[in-house]
C-alpha cells in the first residue's frame, strides 16, 4: 500500500452543520482532491478523517479517474469507503463477465470529496 493524497479546494461551511444530537455547530469543511495510489493491494487503502483534515467524516464520495474498465465503455471501475474499517477498495466490473479483482501492484488514481467536522475548527458558542 502505497499513495499520496493532494488536496485541490478546502473550504469551510459558516452555519451549515450540525453535531451528532442535532445541535448547530460551527467548523463544517468540504475538502476535495486526489489519490493516487501507486501500489493497490486488494485488501483496501486506508484514508482516515484526519488524511484529509477532518476529525470526523459526514459524507465522501470516490470516483476512480478510469471508470471504464472494458472496451467501448463496458463494465467499471467503482471505489467504495468502509467507515469502520476508514479503507476504500477499488472494485471493477468488466461487462457481462461480471466482478474482477483488481491486480496487486496497480497505480490508481482516485478523485474524492467529503464533507465533515474540521480538524483545527473551532467551536463558537
Amino acid at each position: 500500500m502505497a499513495r499520496t493524497i493532494k488536496t485541490r479546494v478546502r473550504s469551510a461551511l459558516p452555519g451549515a452543520g450540525f453535531d451528532s444530537s442535532g445541535n448547530a455547530k460551527q467548523g463544517k469543511r468540504r475538502v476535495t482532491g486526489s489519490i493516487s495510489v501507486t501500489s493497490y493491494t486488494g485488501v483496501g487503502e486506508a484514508l482516515t478523517a484526519a488524511d484529509l483534515g477532518l476529525s470526523t467524516i459526514d459524507f465522501i464520495s470516490l470516483k476512480h479517474e478510469d471508470e471504464a474498465a472494458g472496451p467501448n465503455g463496458q463494465g467499471g471501475r467503482y471505489v467504495r469507503y468502509q467507515f469502520t474499517t476508514a479503507d476504500f477498495y477499488i472494485v471493477q466490473e468488466a461487462g457481462v463477465t461480471g466482478k474482477t479483482d483488481i491486480p496487486t501492484g496497480t497505480t490508481h488514481a482516485v478523485y474524492f470529496d467529503a464533507t465533515g467536522d474540521a480538524l483545527d475548527g473551532i467551536e463558537l458558542t
